[in-house]
């Protein structure tokens, strides 16, 4: 636990360092290395105020909103298919949703920006998340989860005259909870860590991402501003910190019901 929390909290004591006393205690280690002995500010205001790094963490909440509303219905819809509906070649469509699961991203990632450029979506917020809602992993969390619920409760739905929809919405998901949650945290997580694909598909610097604007804090030839970097890193940490401390129970859940490991 205290090998996992350490950097942490050498990142959020440093946040409030000067430049100089971030390196004065560096070593040999002592409270002072990770405790600031004289607090400021200055380096959050630098960010928030100097380099404008709240527009960045507007766009973060923007596109993880999006991807995770956005994954999380095509997800379940997808899911319920596969789990409860039978239709010629469901199993083998299946088995090509787990293969795109096992596709690096770098090998996709020239054709994603082409397409992006075919459909003139560059340099917009729908290029961040369109090309990760259909989430594979997203699937094969949920149909497992889905394939838990009893079918009585399905069969006593469909003689009382319940659709399909009003099956899926009414009597699935409330009971598959714990796995919509966990798919929630995890979309979540990975659209506000990404860097990699924003960096590439995002030349306009007003929308992109905080990670992509922390990384540009230094500049060749120059010694690195490491309590601004430290300072923006920590308030990108705080969401994801805060959502996975809310969520953890049920992402506990939701992977022993998908049989996730």
């Amino acid at each position: 636990m205290l090998t996992f929390a350490t950097p942490f909290l050498w990142m959020f004591g440093s946040a409030f360092k000067t430049q100089g006393d971030i390196f004065a205690h560096a070593y040999p280690l002592t409270w002072e290395t990770i405790l600031p002995a004289r607090p400021t500010l200055d380096n959050f205001a630098s960010v928030i105020f100097g380099r404008g790094i709240g527009r960045n963490f507007l766009n973060n909440l923007i596109v993880a909103a999006a991807q995770v509303v956005l994954t999380l219905t095509v997800c379940a819809m997808a899911a319920y298919a596969f789990a409860r509906l039978r239709f010629p070649g469901r199993d083998a469509l299946f088995g090509l949703v787990l293969f795109a699961a096992l596709i690096p991203f770098e090998a996709t990632m020239i054709p994603l920006f082409q397409v992006m450029g075919i459909l003139d979506l560059r340099s917009t917020y729908f290029a961040l998340f369109l090309p990760w809602i259909a989430n594979p992993l997203g699937i094969f969390l949920l149909r497992q989860a889905f394939l838990e619920v009893p079918r009585d409760y399905e069969e006593a739905a469909i003689i009382e005259g319940a659709s399909r929809l009003q099956i899926f919405w009414n009597i699935v998901l409330p009971m598959s909870r714990p796995a919509l949650i966990t798919l929630v945290l995890l979309t979540f997580l990975w659209s506000w860590n990404s860097y990699l694909w924003p960096l590439i598909v995002m030349q306009d610097s007003s929308k992109q991402v905080i990670q992509v604007a922390i990384a540009s804090f230094s500049a060749p030839e120059q010694l690195p501003s490491w309590g601004d970097i430290f300072a923006a890193s920590a308030l990108a940490t705080v969401p994801v910190l805060t959502i996975f401390l809310l969520l953890q129970r049920y992402y506990v859940r939701g992977v022993a019901m998908s049989g996730l490991k």
